[in-house]
C-alpha cells in the first residue's frame, strides 16, 4: 500500500505571521485583563456579602421547587377526586346509576 504524502500549505509570509501573533497576543491580554478584574472584584467582596448572595440563591431555588411541588400535589388531588367519584359511582345500586334495569 502506497502512503500518501501529507498536503503542505504554502508558507506564510513573515509579515502575516507577525500580525497573526499580534492579534493572538492582544486577544490574550484582553482576556487576562477581564479575568484579573473579575478576580479583584470577587476578592474585594466580603464574606457576609457572599453569604447573603448564597442565601438569596438558595431561597430562589427552594421557592421554585416548592412551587413545582404544589403544582404536583394539586394535580394528584384532582386525580384522586376523580377516582373517588368513579368508585362512588360504581358502589351505587344498579338502578340508581341511571342505567336501564
Amino acid at each position: 500500500m502506497a502512503r500518501t504524502r501529507p498536503t503542505t500549505h504554502p508558507a506564510r509570509s513573515l509579515r502575516q505571521l507577525r500580525s497573526s501573533l499580534a492579534r493572538v497576543q492582544t486577544s490574550g491580554e484582553r482576556m487576562m485583563a477581564r479575568v484579573r478584574r473579575d478576580v479583584e472584584t470577587f476578592m474585594a467582596r466580603g464574606r457576609g456579602e457572599v453569604a447573603r448572595e448564597m442565601r438569596g440563591l438558595e431561597r430562589r431555588v427552594l421557592t421554585a421547587l416548592h412551587g413545582a411541588t404544589r403544582e404536583q400535589v394539586a394535580r394528584l388531588e384532582r386525580r384522586l377526586a376523580k377516582l373517588e367519584q368513579a368508585v362512588a359511582e360504581l358502589q351505587r345500586p344498579v338502578g340508581a346509576r341511571g342505567e336501564a334495569a
